[in-house]
């Protein structure tokens, strides 16, 4: 891959790779590091990536990244608010909360968030990342009808949120 296919794949996948750690993580600053993170290892593997595949391994290394820094998060107890404004870091609204700033967004954005990673990543993939079956599959690593039965679930999860919520599919 050269330096301007590389470019070119940035353009093409970068807000992609953003949104889908921005849900997942459901914090921009996070988000942003994991997305940067993502385009840097595609930059290191630009020989081994093939152009057609490249959203793909984009989406499973930002998902991978994504489920480590979750996992990093449940050892650690999260900054308050408070300290967040008190070490300098950017409050400005980013997409992600520009999405979520309407009521049905906000309920939206609730029901994702109580969902576990697994079912949030599921979810996110084929209903915002328009992925397919297959394609989840081998980003999650899981066999075809495992990733059918937990979008499944998933999917039941979050309509049984989103109703308790009051907002009707």
């Amino acid at each position: 891959m050269e330096s301007d296919r590389y470019e070119n794949l940035v353009r093409q996948h970068k807000d992609r790779v953003y949104s889908y750690a921005a849900w997942m993580l459901r914090d921009p600053e996070e988000a942003r590091d994991v997305a940067q993170e993502a385009l840097v290892r595609l930059w290191q593997n630009r020989r081994k990536v093939e152009e057609t595949g490249a959203k793909s391994w984009l989406l499973t290394t930002a998902h991978h990244l994504c489920i480590d820094r979750l996992r990093r998060q449940q050892r650690r107890p999260e900054l308050p608010a408070e300290t967040a404004r008190e070490t300098g870091q950017d409050q400005r609204p980013d997409p992600f909360h520009r999405a979520a700033s309407t009521e049905t967004g906000r309920a939206i954005g609730t029901a994702l968030a109580a969902l576990g990673p697994r079912d949030r990543a599921a979810v996110l993939m084929r209903e915002v990342e328009g992925m397919t079956y297959r394609e989840m599959a081998r980003v999650l690593g899981i066999p075809l009808g495992t990733v059918k039965a937990r979008l499944h679930r998933a999917r039941e999860r979050l309509r049984e949120r989103l109703v308790k919520a009051g907002v009707t599919p």
